[in-house]
């Protein structure tokens, strides 16, 4: 389930230290490139080194600019997805049968209990993974990376959402179907000893007629154990 928050999120990649690490050595070249003189006296000639430097600057650039961006498109994908899964949670609970009276009903019931499955499952994954983020949000800032959004508050109030839904989903709203789920399940269990009579029934129905001992070879014989054969072969697909 945890495939739903990390859903187009890169998870194999190199720490953050390493990240961090990388960017920084990257920044100091930068640094250092930017106090290059931009001309070269050679003797009598003067030699204008600024287009080189450009250059060096705009490579350089535009590998930190690799970096920060893949760290910043990883996190705000995740929190797309976490707010996504939020929202649908949230959304899906709402709609409880009060009783399971036709399929309509029952497939309501399914849907607000794949939602409680869900949160069950991916609840702590989702909340490990927020501080994480935290920590590259606060990297790119300290590297001064431009962001269109506060991304800190954002998890904030994700983090806070999540709690919420899940106290929801897996407390008040679990409750209110428990009494829905016992009788689903019990039906289920009526389901399945019915089917199992009837596969009972189906075997020794099986075992008597169809042709295991035919002592005659006559092409009518033959053919009367193939239409046999194919009578059930099309009952036990539709079982």
């Amino acid at each position: 389930m945890a495939v739903k928050i990390l859903e187009n999120v890169s998870t194999k990649r190199p720490s953050l230290e390493a990240f961090d690490e990388k960017i920084t050595h990257l920044t100091t070249i930068k640094n250092d490139i930017a106090l290059m003189k931009t001309s070269v006296d050679i003797g009598w000639l003067r030699v204008s080194v600024a287009p080189f430097i450009q250059k060096l600057q705009s490579i350089v650039t535009l590998w930190i600019d690799t970096y920060t961006g893949f760290l910043m498109d990883n996190t705000v994908q995740e929190l797309k997805n976490i707010d996504s899964f939020i929202s649908d949670v949230s959304a899906g609970i709402k709609v409880i049968p009060k009783a399971v009276k036709n399929e309509q009903d029952e497939q309501s019931l399914m849907t607000v209990m794949g939602h409680l499955r869900d949160v069950k499952s991916i609840k702590e994954r989702t909340f490990a993974e927020i501080e994480p983020m935290r920590q590259t949000v606060m990297l790119l800032k300290r590297k001064e990376f431009k962001m269109d959004d506060d991304y800190l508050v954002r998890l904030e109030n994700s983090k806070t959402k999540l709690v919420e839904v899940s106290e929801l989903a897996l407390g008040p709203v679990k409750e209110q179907i428990l009494p829905l789920q016992t009788l689903e399940a019990k039906k289920l269990v009526d389901k399945l000893r019915k089917f199992e009579i009837s596969v009972g029934e189906f075997r020794g129905e099986f075992l008597a007629k169809c042709p295991f001992h035919i002592t005659e070879t006559t092409p009518e014989i033959i053919d009367g154990a193939y239409e046999t054969i194919n009578e059930y072969y099309r009952k036990t697909c539709e079982m």
